[in-house]
């Protein structure tokens, strides 16, 4: 019997969820919870076999509940099933220590099939997700503090704000602009935003 953690914080997900698994007499539902870092705590109290993560969370997002689960049980398997599709937060869900990652649109025989790898101790990406994982350029990463930039852009801020919001000069800002336009391979702020968002180097709110 596979004993499961759920940490997702909408009610028809998780609904979903109760769905795919209590149709399987292989699989259980040892406990659920909206909150990441109450995942910690349950992980702890319930040691599941699986851990089916939701990304963004309230106050800690999925990522971080990931790195947190994992300090305290290296072995832990968590099954990523998000809203976010970017090559950056595939990565950065691996890197935490998710071994599978699912998009909220995959179908249950996916499901299914990227718990049971978990458990084979295997990492399970669908083919659309691989290809994009294997098409993310490490050089072209952001700075944090050019991220900083790319998420006040995103909330249409102009140069002066992002320098007021950040405490730097507006030329500094425009030093930023450019490097973040190079490295995302824009020409301007509304396609750097856009392509931002779909590498998930930045999510709207």
């Amino acid at each position: 019997m596979i004993r499961i953690l759920i940490v997702e914080d909408q009610y028809f997900a998780r609904l979903a969820l109760r769905t795919v698994i209590d149709g399987r007499e292989d699989m259980t539902i040892v406990a659920e919870t909206q909150s990441g870092f109450e995942s910690v705590r349950l992980y702890r109290q319930h040691k599941p076999d699986v851990v089916i993560m939701d990304l963004r969370l309230p106050g800690m997002s999925g990522f971080d509940a990931i790195r947190a689960i994992r300090d305290s049980d290296e072995t832990a398997r968590i099954v990523v099933l998000s809203n976010y599709e970017g090559s950056e937060d595939v990565h950065r869900a691996l890197e935490a220590g998710a071994v599978a990652y699912l998009t909220k649109d995959a179908s249950a025989e996916e499901l299914v099939q990227a718990i049971e790898s978990a458990m084979r101790g295997k990492r399970y990406l669908p083919p659309a997700l691989a290809r994009l994982l294997g098409q993310r350029h490490p050089a072209d990463e952001l700075t944090a503090r050019e991220l900083e930039v790319v998420e006040l852009l995103a909330q249409g801020m102009s140069n002066q704000d992002i320098g007021t919001t950040l405490g730097i000069a507006e030329k500094t800002v425009r030093i930023h602009m450019t490097h973040i336009f190079e490295k995302l391979g824009v020409n301007d702020r509304t396609q750097a935003v856009i392509t931002a968002v779909q590498r998930g180097l930045v999510h709207l709110k």
